[in-house]
């Protein structure tokens, strides 16, 4: 069965101009980078890393915002599903950038030296699970499954575009299940690999969940974000209405909110237990510079956010919605800076080149990838049955 909707929907071509831009944001933060490896490795490293970490939580975002939509029978964010989407196309390139990284573990794992592992009794202990081959082994792994299942949704999405047969939606929604159960079990993994092994001696059993609030939570601020530009440019002008806008950001105060409760509950916890080896991590981040980062972490990720969408109207303020979201993607590099850096920059935080240069790159090939792979398919997923459903949308 077909379902051909009267509704013409135009292709999304993006301005040359534009493209040339992010292209051009890329190869200045990649000189910066290459030069950085160089003058400042560590530096370098480390802000690659947080890119790149950042690039695949969007492309991992996304595909659990697919997922979600899937498995509930969503039928309200039908229309905007192709924005998604184009950012979970993008995984398989940032996972890529991501093992990257591996050309830098010694510039960011102090567990990757022998000397140090030799001199330090915890470190050796936990050398069975922090080695190079098995770090490396896990990365490919979890990057290989979240990729392989993330294609599977975005082709059986395109498929039912190309014939129109509802067999392709109940295929998703496995596809959906599999991979929250996965994310579940591969995200907390990867973020205790690739953020919390960064501080080996420190651990906190709820690290991944708070990762994951931080992502998801960046991902519903890049698809409204996104979802605003295109209905500006007009592509989206008919699809995108205020109501899908007010859900987007019922969604992204709530899991604000969430992130807020999941940061408080790890603070609260070490805080209240008061034990040496794990007051050390908030130590070093309560005091110099430090301080202000923890205060704007929280400003960013849930002050911000909780205040100025509180009411029903500002959900549906097309301008300040698009202002909130920003803070909010702002706010997730302001919290990876947070978690990775201090390690590092013990004085305090410094901010210079190598910060601006490389997150500059990232954030363009984020919009880069995701115009250019949302221009390749129709703009709206026209044989979806719950189409119907999501265009004259009201709550």
């Amino acid at each position: 069965m077909t379902h051909h909707h009267n509704l013409s929907y135009q292709r999304f071509i993006p301005s040359p101009r534009l493209m040339r831009t992010f292209q051009n944001g890329i190869v200045f933060g990649g000189i910066i980078f290459l030069v950085g490896i160089f003058v400042s490795p560590e530096r370098a490293w480390h802000n690659f890393l947080l890119s790149a970490y950042y690039l695949v939580s969007l492309g991992v975002g996304a595909t659990i915002f697919l997922s979600f939509l899937y498995v509930s029978n969503a039928g309200w964010a039908t229309a905007i599903r192709r924005i998604p989407e184009a950012i979970a196309a993008s995984l398989p390139i940032f996972s890529i950038v991501l093992l990257v990284t591996l050309f830098g573990i010694h510039s960011l794992y102090e567990w990757s030296h022998h000397d140090v592992v030799a001199r330090d009794t915890l470190l050796q202990n936990k050398s069975t699970w922090l080695n190079i081959p098995f770090f490396s082994i896990r990365m490919f792994v979890i990057l290989g499954i979240w990729i392989v299942i993330s294609r599977a949704i975005l082709k059986n999405s395109r498929l039912q575009d190309e014939r129109g047969e509802i067999e392709y939606s109940f295929r998703n929604k496995k596809n959906g299940a599999l991979f929250l159960v996965a994310m579940g079990l591969t995200y907390w993994l990867a973020s205790m690999d690739w953020i919390m092994s960064l501080e080996p001696h420190w651990y906190s059993t709820i690290y991944g969940i708070y990762h994951f609030s931080g992502t998801f939570m960046t991902s519903i601020a890049a698809i409204t974000v996104i979802a605003i530009l295109l209905r500006r440019n007009g592509v989206l002008a008919n699809v995108v209405t205020n109501e899908h806008l007010f859900l987007l950001g019922k969604l992204l105060f709530g899991f604000s909110t969430f992130w807020a409760y999941i940061w408080f509950s790890q603070y609260l916890l070490i805080w209240y237990a008061n034990i040496p080896e794990e007051v050390v991590y908030f130590n070093r981040r309560e005091h110099g510079g430090w301080v202000i980062f923890t205060i704007a972490n929280v400003l960013f990720n849930w002050i911000i956010p909780f205040f100025v969408l509180l009411p029903q109207w500002t959900k549906r303020n097309e301008g300040l919605l698009l202002k909130v979201c920003i803070v909010v993607m702002i706010g997730h590099w302001i919290d990876l800076f947070w978690m990775i850096l201090p390690p590092l920059m013990k004085e305090g935080p410094q901010f210079s080149i190598w910060e601006i240069g490389i997150f500059a790159a990232a954030i363009s090939a984020f919009f880069y990838c995701t115009f250019r792979a949302f221009s390749q398919q129709n703009s709206v997923p026209i044989n979806d049955p719950l189409l119907v459903e999501s265009l004259p949308h009201h709550s």
